[in-house]
C-alpha cells in the first residue's frame, strides 16, 4: 500500500515472480500495480490458503477438507485449470443463492433464460476492458501490466485480434470520456478550470453543453451519438485535461498529425493545450507529495535519479503555483 503524507492510499501493489518473457526458469521479482478490488481479492485468497505451506496464490482450493489435512496438502502446489475455475465460480453463485434464501435476502443472482447463471472466465473480458479504458493511458498501462511486448498484443489479450477486445476498450474509453465531458459541461467543475488552455476549454464546453438543451442524458447510446456529432476534442486525464489543437500539440512532434492527441507522449508541464480541473490539480499535488516522500534524506536513491526526481517535483510545484494562484 502506497500512501500520501496525510495517509491517503493512492496506489496498491502486489509483489511476486514474473515468468512471461523471462529466461530464468525460477522467475524474476516483479511488481504489479492493482486496484482496490484486486488487492482485496488477493488478501482473501491468501487467507484461504494454508498458512506457511502454500506459495502459489492461485493454487487449488479443496473446500471439502480442513486446510491442514493430508488431502489439502496433497492438492497444494497445483494450479487449477480454466474448467476448474469456471466450476468454482458456478458453485459460488449457487452458494450465494442458497445463503440468500436461508437468510431471507432478496439480492440473489438471478437466473438467465430460466437456468442458473453459468459464469466463465471469458465473461470478465468486458470488465477488464471497463477498468483499463477508464484509467489514464489504459492500453499502454495494460501492455506493461501484462508484460506484453506491444500494445497490439495486449489489445488482443482475450484472444485473437478478431475477439473484439480492442473494440470493447475503445467503446468504454469513448463512453468514459463522454461522461466526464458531460459533467464538466454541466456542473460546478466547469468554471474552476485553470491552466493555459482554460479559456478555450470553457468555450468548447459551452458549445458541447448546448447539444443537451438543458436535458439530462443518461442513455449511453445517446451520449455516444452526441459525442460523435459535437465532440469538443477535449481529453480528460489524471494530471491534465488536453484541449486538443494539432497546431500546438507537443505530443505530435515529428509525427503525422492525427485527429486525436498522442497521449502516451504527453508533455503536460510544457504544452499549451493543457487545462486543469480541480481533480487534475489534486492529482498533481499528490504526485509532488509522493516525490517529496521518495526524496527523504534516508532514502538510498542514486544521485542522478535523486536529482531528476527533485527537478520534477520542483517543476510540478512551480507549475501549480503559476496556474492556480488566481483560484487559491
Amino acid at each position: 500500500m502506497h500512501r500520501t503524507a496525510d495517509g491517503t492510499a493512492y496506489r496498491r501493489s502486489v509483489q511476486s515472480l514474473a515468468f512471461k518473457g523471462e529466461r530464468d526458469p525460477r522467475g524474476t521479482p516483479a511488481t504489479w500495480i492493482v486496484g482496490e478490488p484486486a488487492a482485496r481479492a488477493v488478501e482473501v485468497l491468501e487467507q484461504l490458503q494454508p498458512a506457511r505451506s502454500e506459495d502459489l496464490l492461485f493454487a487449488t482450493l479443496d473446500v471439502t477438507t480442513a486446510p491442514h489435512t493430508p488431502e489439502a496438502r496433497a492438492a497444494s502446489g497445483k494450479v487449477p485449470s480454466g474448467a476448474t475455475t469456471n466450476k468454482q465460480m458456478r458453485d459460488f453463485v449457487a452458494w450465494i443463492n442458497r445463503y440468500c434464501q436461508a437468510h431471507d435476502r432478496g439480492d440473489v443472482i438471478p437466473d438467465v433464460d430460466g437456468r442458473p447463471l453459468r459464469l466463465r472466465t471469458a465473461q470478465f473480458r468486458r470488465t477488464l476492458a471497463w477498468f483499463i479504458a477508464r484509467r489514464p493511458g489504459g492500453s499502454i498501462a495494460g501492455a506493461i501490466q501484462y508484460r506484453h511486448l506491444s500494445i497490439h498484443m495486449f489489445e488482443g489479450y482475450a484472444g485473437t485480434s478478431d475477439s473484439g477486445f480492442r473494440a470493447e476498450v475503445e467503446a468504454e474509453q469513448a463512453l468514459a470520456r463522454g461522461e466526464v465531458l458531460l459533467n464538466l459541461a454541466t456542473d460546478h467543475d466547469h468554471p474552476d478550470l485553470t491552466g493555459p488552455a482554460a479559456a478555450e476549454a470553457a468555450r468548447r464546453l459551452d458549445g458541447f453543453a448546448s447539444a443537451f438543451a438543458g436535458t439530462v442524458v443518461t442513455d449511453p447510446v445517446r451520449l455516444r451519438r452526441i459525442l460523435h456529432r459535437d465532440d469538443p476534442a477535449i481529453y480528460p486525464g489524471e494530471y491534465v485535461t488536453c484541449v486538443f489543437n494539432p497546431d500546438t500539440a507537443l505530443c505530435l512532434a515529428d509525427r503525422a498529425r492525427p485527429a486525436t492527441p498522442e497521449l502516451s507522449a504527453c508533455r503536460p508541464l510544457d504544452c499549451r493545450n493543457v487545462a486543469l480541473t480541480s481533480t487534475n490539480v489534486a492529482a498533481l499535488r499528490r504526485e509532488a507529495d509522493h516525490l517529496t516522500h521518495e526524496l527523504q534524506p534516508l532514502s538510498s536513491l542514486p544521485p542522478l535519479l535523486r536529482h531528476r526526481l527533485a527537478e520534477r517535483r520542483d517543476r510540478i510545484t512551480a507549475y501549480l503555483a503559476r496556474h492556480t494562484a488566481e483560484t487559491s
